[in-house]
């Protein structure tokens, strides 16, 4: 570092500036490679915090708080040193021009962004660590919550739930209303602990994601509308907590030392003579004791402790839905990837996982910009494939998708290859163009794309229908009283006569 404070100030200002190029970089590469959006805002969030540093640092120097600044200038001013002025200010030059030949290659170097592009994840900093299921923040990683939920026992000795598999809790975990609160109370520690856990998965998965955000906000907004929806009794699922629990205690058949509701009369009855429900009557005696205790000292009692456990677990609820909404986007992706996961094989699926991330590389941002822009080479305008790419000549000319097929019945509609032609007559237009002509589009009419042709055709049809008809006339046989065959015609001809 320069001894002079003039050097000091020039230098922090134009690492600001580079710094800021760098930010430039980083936001332009956004476009260039999508798959890096997030590891670029973690780079710029870094490379903000380093500009800010960098900036505080210069702004304590323009201040003068140290008495520095005013030292060197009265130094430059003629006084102290030789005490001339020109003589001062060559010294102070000639001491940079001296600092700068030293240090020319370090500072050519960091003049350029690609070295604070690399500092951004120098230490402190450090690179977000995204799990392997989450693919870099593009998908949610929520197994970790799935398995919490499925050892909540008392939801699931309930019934009140039916409980699939992960698919069906990426879709419905949200739905914290479709579990009684009786079960909250009943699960108590362990249904908080799992919303805990929960909360402090989607809060840091969001700030990994969006490292540009205020989390402050957010939790600000939160809590804002927590308190409005609590105080007003609209928070989903909590809106007639103590209805439910009035109904559910006032059960003929609801025992307050075990706090459980009983199906029927005698397990009711004979619960009562076990070992559980006398310690738990022993122990709910010693609360109501302590409770009378805390309010003759006018301490808080239990009812508001447990209405402050409420309280937070419906705090939790409304967190995770309003961090839910955030990551919305990432949401759905997952409940695709695990649809996708499920209509493959096991094989599939681990040759997928071993294939790698084709992400492009930041530091050649345009070379890559130019080889997804250029133009095809296509020059004798070959069909695309489903990579987008002109398919290989040899296969366009087995196929015989240079040969042209015009359908006059389709409306003179060209089909290029065999395999074309022959689907087209199955085809909507083929068919649509059949029943304009009033002829059944059957299996005889394939190969015709006439019009004249398909009309001949359909008369001659249809003249071989009648003359292959049954006529019973001219078909039906009869027998005389000589032993002579007759058609039917004949002998009802000569009955009527009375020559029979």
């Amino acid at each position: 570092m320069s001894s002079t404070y003039l050097e000091q100030v020039r230098a922090a200002f134009s690492q600001i500036e580079v710094i800021e190029k760098t930010i430039v970089f980083c936001m332009q590469s956004k476009q260039v490679i999508p798959n890096q959006s997030v590891l670029l805002d973690h780079r710029i969030n870094n490379l903000i915090q380093m500009a800010q540093k960098t900036a505080a640092d210069a702004l304590i120097l323009i201040d003068g708080a140290d008495g520095w600044k005013k030292e060197e200038m009265n130094y430059l001013q003629g006084v102290g040193g030789s005490g001339d002025v020109w003589e001062n200010f060559y010294e102070r030059f000639k001491e940079i021009k001296d600092y700068h030949k030293r240090v020319t290659n370090v500072q050519t170097m960091q003049n350029k962004v690609e070295f604070y592009y690399e500092q951004a994840f120098a230490p402190p900093f450090k690179e977000p660590y995204f799990s392997g299921e989450e693919h870099h923040g593009r998908f949610l990683d929520m197994h970790a919550s799935y398995k919490e939920f499925l050892n909540l026992k008392k939801l699931k000795e309930s019934n009140k739930i039916k409980i699939g598999d992960y698919l069906w809790y990426l879709q419905n975990f949200q739905n914290f209303h479709d579990i009684p609160l009786y079960i909250k109370e009943k699960e108590g520690s362990k249904y908080k602990r799992y919303l805990i856990n929960m909360l402090e998965y989607l809060r840091s998965f969001y700030q990994r994601v969006n490292p540009l955000q205020d989390v402050s906000k957010i939790e600000q907004k939160i809590e804002i509308d927590f308190q409005t929806q609590w105080e007003n009794g609209q928070v989903k699922g909590w809106e007639h907590r103590k209805e439910e629990t009035e109904e559910i205690r006032g059960h003929p058949h609801y025992c307050e030392a075990c706090q459980k509701k009983f199906q029927n009369e005698n397990t009711f009855v004979n619960h009562f003579d076990g070992k559980k429900h006398k310690a738990l009557a022993k122990l709910k005696e010693k609360q109501i004791e302590q409770v009378i205790q805390a309010s003759n000292q006018q301490e808080q009692p239990k009812e508001d402790n447990e209405g402050q456990k409420k309280k937070k677990m419906a705090y939790l609820e409304v967190g995770i839905l309003q961090y839910k909404e955030s990551l919305q986007q990432q949401l759905n992706d997952t409940m695709n990837l695990v649809r996708k996961k499920q209509s493959r094989r096991y094989e599939e699926n681990e040759d997928e996982e071993a294939i790698p991330v084709q992400d492009q590389q930041l530091d050649q941002p345009e070379e890559a910009s130019s080889e997804d822009e250029s133009p095809i080479y296509n020059p004798k305008n070959l069909p695309l494939g489903w990579d987008g790419r002109p398919i290989p000549y040899w296969l366009y000319k087995l196929h015989g998708l240079g040969v042209e097929y015009k359908c006059e019945i389709c409306g003179n509609t060209s089909y290029w290859g065999r395999k074309a032609f022959e689907d087209h007559f199955q085809g909507w237009r083929h068919s649509y163009g059949m029943r304009c002509l009033r002829i059944p589009n059957t299996l005889h009419f394939k190969e015709i794309t006439k019009i004249q042709d398909a009309i001949n055709l359909y008369k001659k049809i249809q003249h071989d229908q009648e003359r292959s008809k049954f006529r019973p006339e001219y078909e039906e046989e009869y027998e005389d009283t000589d032993g002579n065959l007759l058609n039917k015609k004949t002998y009802y001809d000569l009955k009527k006569q009375g020559l029979l």
